[in-house]
């Protein structure tokens, strides 16, 4: 419901949206924000999860369609079909973002742009304060999975913040995993 009522129709903020997007180097943003503030984004990365801690890790789903407190669906589920040459044109389309530390729409575009390319993630749920991906190239290695976890983490602190509670336990959860789960509070 929030998403509809937050609807951008305007095509000049959204051709507007997607050019500024394509200004944004997405390393660089990633670096400039990482290093804006070192009081939330210098946490150590922790130590890998021991074989026990990776044999409870749960898979990630598509779950945006679900109650998180009942884990049940909701008895509405509104969809928008918008008219995408990409997914990641969905954060320029529907004005999403740019509240309380969440990317603005063109960053959104820009870096999910920069990780289709990575890694063939495709926007494929966004709601409120939550979008998912489903990956076709994840992270196999130990090291290309710390190196998106600490990417992740720059753009949506509260993954590790509130969820995982370290870089290296994200990575474990990043690491063959085909749905990437985001959300700001």
């Amino acid at each position: 419901m929030e998403i509809i009522e937050d609807w951008r129709s305007d095509a000049d903020d959204r051709d507007e949206i997607l050019v500024a997007s394509t200004e944004i180097n997405p390393v660089t943003w990633l670096r400039d924000r990482g290093a804006g503030d070192p009081e939330i984004y210098n946490i150590p990365t922790g130590t890998w999860p021991s074989a026990a801690e990776l044999a409870n890790l749960d898979d990630t789903a598509i779950v945006t369609h679900l109650n998180w407190e009942t884990e049940q669906p909701f008895t509405n589920v509104e969809f928008a079909l918008l008219p995408l040459r990409e997914s990641w044109e969905a954060f320029a389309w529907l004005g999403w973002g740019d509240w309380n530390g969440c990317p603005t729409p063109a960053e959104h575009c820009a870096l999910h742009h920069y990780w289709a390319k990575q890694y063939g993630a495709e926007v494929v749920s966004l709601t409120g304060s939550v979008v998912q991906c489903v990956v076709s190239r994840p992270p196999t290695s130990q090291p290309q999975a710390l190196s998106l976890a600490g990417e992740q983490f720059i753009y949506a602190p509260d993954l590790v913040l509130q969820g995982t509670e370290t870089i290296a336990a994200l990575a474990a959860d990043l690491q063959n995993q085909h749905v990437w789960y985001f959300w700001w509070d």
